[in-house]
């Protein structure tokens, strides 16, 4: 097989089709999550099959993974800021109508930090495994 053409045509097609239902689903289930089950975690888990599906598709292009991790450890630290801040001044005794505003913004923060943390653990594990093939 031709080193260039290494991917399905017909599986990028597809793919093309079904990131975007992936990131309204991940969102979704972020977003949900403040009022219902469900919430950063695991919405940031389901984000995380976009970059497994890119896999499929291009195997050799693990593009942007210094950065992933990178964006990784700020978001930790911005989670961790606000958190910090929150229960410092008692912003959720003060303000309680904030609480929602509150419980969104840190369940996107934690929806993007498992999808970042994720992604590094999936390339990571792949690369092991893909190995050389010489």
């Amino acid at each position: 097989m031709n080193d260039e053409k290494r991917h399905s045509e017909i599986l990028e097609d597809i793919l093309q089709f079904i990131y975007p239902l992936i990131i309204l689903f991940g969102m979704y289930v972020i977003f949900t999550g403040i009022s219902q089950p469900g919430g950063g975690f695991q919405g940031g888990a389901v984000l995380v099959a976009i970059f497994m599906c890119r896999y499929l598709v291009y195997p050799d292009e693990m593009r942007g993974l210094n950065m992933i991790g990178k964006l990784d450890k700020i978001i930790l630290i911005f989670i961790l800021a606000l958190a910090t801040i929150v229960i410092l001044t008692g912003f959720k005794e003060r303000f309680p109508f904030m609480n929602q505003i509150y419980n969104m913004v840190i369940g996107i923060l934690i929806g993007a930090k498992v999808a970042s943390g994720l992604t590094v653990i999936f390339y990571t594990f792949a690369d092991i495994e893909g190995g050389d093939e010489d």
